[in-house]
């Protein structure tokens, strides 16, 4: 039975591409025109090439290359085949993940950047529920309180060297801050050596990690980091006053470093879970 000769048009109609696209897979050795008419240089296709058209297609939306769909129709045998379509399912699977942690750091930079919108003014206490959080922490020698800015600093960087040297997605580094030890923040004697990032499921598990239990916090914010001091005594005699007690570590949260055209502000929120006294 003779075989219908297709031009390239009728052949792209056919399948729902481009001519670009068949002249392009031509050109990669991929599916070249089957005839070739000598007397008017026309190339056609035929209709059994659909078949490979859409194979073609298919590993195309599994995100392959082209050179890498002409080596794998060049492999000699099914297993190799399956082999090549592994290795690319891998690679998709690192990819999605990739993804994946992008989406999620993009979404806590832009509710970030919503909480500024709905803080009370800088300085005043509030009280807030916030749902259970995971984080990964590292112990530094430097401390934010007897060091200041650069203590604080020194201890974002060695975070960042932890992520760095663990083939930790960096990416997660939006989310810092440092913690004190509940009871140096109810005996007043303020050490800050302990950075740690908010992590979420995706994030690899790791020997640092912990998890923060669902509680209402006693917070306050700021742009000023030589203010930090105050606002620990400010919180805790808020604290008595409200006859309650710290039950967690003392955290504070960068809720934004960005430089924007007019400043390049730092702002910070100090939070401290509480409960209510058992004398209460």
């Amino acid at each position: 039975m003779e075989q219908k000769l297709l031009k390239i048009g009728e052949m792209a109609e056919l399948n729902h591409i481009s001519t670009q696209t068949l002249r392009l897979y031509s050109k990669n050795k991929l599916l070249e025109p089957k005839y070739l008419d000598s007397k008017t240089g026309y190339r056609y296709y035929t209709l059994d090439q659909c078949a490979k058209l859409d194979l073609i297609q298919a590993l195309k939306s599994c995100r392959l290359s082209l050179e890498r769909i002409r080596e794998i129709f060049e492999l000699s045998t099914k297993e190799l085949l399956l082999q090549a379509l592994e290795e690319q399912h891998g690679r998709l699977d690192d990819e999605i993940y990739s993804l994946s942690v992008s989406r999620n750091n993009l979404n806590r930079i832009q509710k970030n950047l919503q909480v500024l919108r709905s803080l009370p003014p800088f300085g005043q206490v509030f009280f807030e529920y916030i749902p259970e959080r995971k984080m990964d922490v590292q112990c530094t020698e430097f401390d934010f309180f007897a060091q200041g800015y650069k203590g604080y600093e020194n201890m974002l960087r060695h975070m960042q060297n932890y992520l760095h040297e663990n083939h930790l997605p960096p990416s997660y580094f939006v989310n810092v801050g440092t913690v004190m030890e509940q009871e140096n923040f109810v005996k007043g004697t303020y050490r800050a050596q302990t950075a740690f990032i908010f992590v979420d499921d995706l994030y690899p598990s790791t020997g640092n990690l912990r998890i923060l239990p669902q509680n209402m916090y006693l917070s306050v914010v700021s742009d000023d980091t030589s203010l930090e001091a105050g606002y620990a005594r400010k919180l805790y005699e808020e604290i008595k006053r409200n006859k309650m007690t710290p039950c967690g570590d003392y955290l504070c949260e960068v809720l934004t470093q960005f430089p924007f055209k007019d400043s390049e502000q730092l702002i910070y929120k100090i939070q401290v879970p509480v409960r209510q006294s058992e004398s209460i």
